[in-house]
């Protein structure tokens, strides 16, 4: 390994006398480093030498990901970008007056967002300081991001410490983001190309670090706002310092995550052992009601607890969860960028007595390791619902990956799914492709309108699912994957079974659990669906409060069999707020697509099904087989079995 470059170099260059204290420093024992230097960062230089190969003289500058790289580092942090973004800005106030600029960068090193005082200096775009940019220790050697990623705490890198001399200019103050699993989510960075006085870093790195512990705690609070918290202070300033514990409980009061802190009292908390015992396991606490405040409305209890084995008195207090007994669309849109709206379960269920049923399954089985199957008609909102079981799941903070099999063309669905090697075929990406189902490692993978998948192809995801790993195109090494699996399917899979069109081994490994989500025209809370519906689109078009509609216009939206579900109602709603403004939505300003005068013979009939015709003729041809009749009817099952009920039949002996 060359650490000097390339090439013959005057002994005179910057680039030979950084390069030599370098390799001067490593060579010292690791108790006898320089005073002006930390074993961290000699560690950090040794890992660039040993372990990853760098050569100082091949490097041209910052690597810059595809904007379609970009987008796929960005969205499994979307929640922690929206709930980081104010404590960002908060620590630019304090810190952009020096010159500084804050990047918050994925668990890779890939800078996702980038926040300045002023205009970017040229200085900091030449060096990377902007979004795509990696900077992981892997290539862009020692620097702040990747070496807090790396070393999993703190630390500051002042100019010559950078391995690569193109960075010599830049002092970088990073601190890691937890998830309460211990994994690093993420890397917060203040960076400054200004000769800023060595005093001022133990302050910035500081400031970086309780700003990091604060985004932590956000995030939790944000993630769990359906749950029941408890939160423990070792002291009545704690909350400002992070060194507490956060404990989400279930619906049955036992802890199901915990984020825990910096201090002495909460690192000497096995938190792992914690998750699933209920609060009196391992903690006594004397709980005491209080009045509920405007700063503080959803504390509903604060006590003195006792963990078990401590002496020592804490601070206890009960959050009551964001979500109320009724259902509210205003309260239930989740907390999200700009005109895109997180739909958790209880908003999708809404009232309707099967949805609700699904969601208590839902909660129940989600961390239990069963591959879950959606059926339902087209528009039914089955992606939303899979993205909802992701969210209330152990893995949420993990990538929710999707793929639409029925989009992908069937020549390149296999590249797609599984990746490829460097080389592999002609017109392949020089660098190869990772894989979709790589990509979903750890987190869910949501595979829609699976009945699409050709043959060969189920044949190698039932592998995957069936070995638990995934083997690239062209590769002869397997890799090992872990996700949960979604599945979902407007078509009828057990007759695709039959038909020999669907493989019936792939199918009982897809299908742990069967969840049908019933068509609108049959859910019993229509009107609850509605205006819930008008709340998302009003959101997305920064409306602010929806509008009202008229009885009129509300009627006939009830009326309408909605053959295309949500997407059609949701698409007829935003015709109807672009037609309206914030005016009340009328009867004239409704698509006039839609079937007007389905309201005038009839009331609204909420989660009204019509009559079935021939019913009786249809069960009898297929033998009593619900799946065929219903689909000779060109009904859901759910469908079905409401008119049989309504019918008072039943099934011959």
């Amino acid at each position: 390994m060359n650490v000097f470059g390339k090439g013959k170099v005057a002994d005179r260059s910057p680039e030979y006398a950084h390069a030599k204290r370098i390799v001067d420093e490593i060579a010292r024992d690791e108790c006898d480093v320089a005073e002006d230097m930390s074993s961290l960062i000699v560690s950090s230089w040794k890992r660039c030498v040993s372990e990853y190969k760098l050569d100082r003289g091949g490097h041209k500058g910052p690597e810059i990901v595809t904007s379609n790289e970009l987008k796929r580092a960005v969205d499994p942090l979307d929640l922690l970008r929206h709930v980081a973004r104010p404590e960002i800005e908060r620590l630019m106030e304090q810190v952009g007056g020096s010159g500084y600029v804050v990047m918050l960068a994925d668990p890779n090193g890939i800078a996702l967002d980038v926040l300045s005082a002023a205009a970017p200096d040229r200085a900091l775009r030449r060096v990377g300081v902007c979004p795509g940019a990696t900077w992981g220790e892997e290539q862009a050697g020692t620097n702040g991001i990747g070496t807090s990623i790396a070393s999993r705490c703190a630390v500051t890198i002042h100019r010559s410490q950078h391995f690569f001399f193109n960075y010599s200019g830049l002092t970088c103050t990073a601190a890691p983001i937890f998830g309460s699993d211990g994994q690093v989510m993420a890397s917060l960075d203040a960076s400054s190309v200004a000769d800023l006085p060595k005093e001022m870093q133990p302050l910035v790195r500081e400031l970086v670090s309780a700003t990091a512990r604060r985004i932590e705690r956000r995030y939790f609070l944000e993630k769990n706002r359906n749950r029941a918290i408890v939160r423990v202070e070792w002291g009545l300033d704690s909350h400002h310092d992070g060194s507490g514990l956060i404990l989400a409980l279930d619906d049955n009061g036992r802890t199901i995550e915990v984020q825990g802190g910096g201090g002495d009292h909460a690192r000497a908390t096995n938190c792992g052992a914690l998750i699933g015992n209920p609060l009196s396991a391992f903690m006594e606490i004397a709980w005491q009601d209080v009045a509920r405040s405007a700063k503080s409305p959803h504390v509903e209890r604060i006590g003195i607890a006792h963990l078990k084995g401590s002496d020592r008195p804490c601070f206890a207090s009960l959050i009551a969860p964001a979500r109320s007994a009724g259902w509210a669309p205003s309260r239930r849109l989740a907390s999200g960028a700009a005109g895109a709206c997180k739909l958790d379960l209880d908003f999708l269920a809404g009232s309707d007595p099967v949805m609700r049923e699904h969601v208590r399954t839902i909660r129940r089985l989600v961390d239990k390791s069963l591959p879950i199957l959606l059926y339902g008609e087209t528009g039914t909102g089955k992606e939303e619902f899979a993205r909802g079981i992701h969210e209330v799941g152990a893995r949420s903070a993990k990538p929710f990956v999707v793929i639409d099999c029925s989009s992908i063309p069937e020549s390149l669905i296999e590249s797609e799914l599984f990746g490829y090697e460097t080389g592999t075929f002609t017109g392949a990406r020089r660098e190869g492709r990772r894989g979709r189902i790589a990509e979903a490692n750890g987190g869910t993978l949501f595979l829609d309108e699976i009945g699409d998948m050709p043959l060969p192809l189920q044949t190698r995801l039932l592998r995957v699912l069936a070995q638990g790993e995934v083997v690239p195109l062209g590769a002869a090494k397997p890799i090992k994957v872990d996700f949960n699996l979604i599945c979902a399917s407007h078509q009828d899979l057990p007759k695709m079974v039959s038909e020999g069109t669907f493989r019936q081994d792939l199918y009982y490994r897809i299908a742990g659990i069967r969840l049908e989500l019933p068509a609108l025209r049959a859910r019993t809370d229509k009107e609850s669906v509605i205006l819930g519906a008008l709340a998302v689109e009003a959101q997305k078009m920064a409306l602010g409060v929806p509008p009202a509609i008229s009885p009129e216009a509300l009627k006939i939206l009830l009326a309408q069999r909605w053959p295309g579900n949500m997407r059609e109602l949701r698409l007829a709603l935003r015709y109807a707020l672009a037609c309206s403004g914030e005016d009340e939505i009328s009867q004239d300003r409704l698509p006039n697509w839609l079937n007007l005068g389905a309201g005038d013979n009839a009331p609204s009939p909420v989660g009204d099904v019509p009559d079935a015709p021939n019913l009786i003729d249809a069960l009898e041809r297929n033998r009593w087989c619900i799946s065929d009749a219903a689909c000779e009817l060109r009904v859901s099952r759910q469908t079905l079995y409401r008119w049989i009920k309504k019918e008072n039949l039943s099934r011959p002996t």
